[in-house]
């Protein structure tokens, strides 16, 4: 039965049509090359007979179009059709009960019915699918393609172009955040990041801290210092929050190995690079909020009233995937006040993962 698509136990997002010369097309998989002939739309408890649907694509020579062929039949584990029993002239295909395979079948129409769309557009070229979430996604992630939906759909469906674009924008700083992870990119090539274009893209990028942050001030001024990254949590709270950004290959630990005559063992000890930035940003919160209303610093970065700072965060390196590793890091965490944070760069591709899996819940 591996000529049919197997509906029972796939989901119809698993194919697609694609033409394969000028007088027909075939049903793919979209994950290898295997075509097929048709569905399996239900099977008996047993297994020994099937509902199935042939399709077959051909070109019209009156309209220059596609069009889908049909043939529903019941058949056998020998891919055979099953004989009329009695007197009947035909055999009955009913899709009233779920184990008939309603479900599939109107999987089936639905399939068939955004192929006939397109192909009733007059613009078939070498591949359709079904408009899923995720082909939608993907096909916005051309701007081309995102300025036509936004075209055709209009003013009233800005809600919805934003919801796909900022899952194909978190898609793609996911992509650049694991590339600074692999490449052991520098501080300044992230923070050159952040600031690219004459910061045009900042109020986007900064989403890889969290959808709840806002209102982000890069490199403000302090007492001749400059912060990475000053920002509130939500425009109602005026408490602010401090990000350092240190590089994606520096450690959050230096191991050495200690070797006496009898014995060795692995000491984990603060980096460096952490050891400075520690004070470092604590030193920025100081000297933030030391600062009345009024001061020249303070209006140079819009800001009218004295600054309060609820959390310091310090982003540096990437998660190892030693069990040791991991639980230094943990108990350096719970070891920090409440007002300081250590995040890893493989925790902003969490927040990230976590932030698209949440949008996609709207669908269901």
């Amino acid at each position: 039965m591996d000529d049919y698509y197997d509906l029972t136990n796939n989901s119809i997002d698993g194919v697609t049509i694609v033409r394969e010369n000028a007088y027909n097309c075939s049903i793919r998989s979209t994950q290898d090359s295997v075509s097929y002939k048709g569905f399996l739309l239900a099977r008996s408890e047993g297994g020994k007979a099937m509902t199935v649907c042939d399709v077959d694509f051909q070109r019209s020579p009156q309209d220059s179009k596609y069009h889908p062929r049909l043939t529903f039949k019941r058949i056998n584990d020998k891919g055979e059709v099953k004989k009329v029993n009695g007197n009947a002239l035909q055999q009955r295909i009913s899709f009233q009960k779920g184990q008939d395979g309603y479900r599939a079948f109107w999987d089936l129409v639905s399939f068939l019915y955004g192929f006939s769309e397109i192909i009733d557009t007059g613009t078939f070229k070498s591949q359709y699918r079904v408009a899923t979430k995720n082909s939608v996604i993907d096909y916005l992630g051309q701007t081309a393609g995102l300025e036509e939906v936004m075209g055709a759909v209009g003013a009233d469906s800005a809600s919805l172009i934003n919801y796909l674009t900022t899952i194909r924008l978190l898609t793609n700083y996911r992509e650049k955040i694991q590339s600074f992870i692999t490449d052991r990119a520098k501080e300044t090539e992230v923070q050159n990041w952040l600031d690219e274009d004459g910061h045009k893209h900042r109020k986007d990028r900064c989403m890889i801290f969290g959808l709840e942050y806002v209102n982000h001030k890069r490199e403000g001024g302090v007492t001749g210092n400059r912060y990475d990254l000053l920002t509130r949590i939500g425009f109602n709270n005026q408490e602010r929050v401090l990000i350092e950004l240190k590089s994606p290959g520096d450690s959050m630990f230096e191991v050495k190995e200690l070797r006496t005559v009898n014995d060795s063992k692995t000491e984990y000890s603060i980096s460096s690079a952490l050891s400075r930035a520690i004070p470092q940003i604590l030193e920025y919160k100081k000297d933030l909020e030391d600062k009345s209303a009024g001061d020249a610093e303070l209006e140079k970065m819009g800001e009218e009233n004295p600054i309060v700072i609820s959390r310091c965060i310090i982003v540096i390196g990437a998660d190892e995937s030693d069990a040791r590793w991991k639980k230094n890091k943990q108990a350096l965490r719970n070891s920090l006040s409440s007002g300081l944070e250590i995040w890893t760069y493989s925790d902003l591709l969490h927040k990230i993962d976590s932030t698209i899996y949440n949008l996609n819940q709207r669908e269901s």
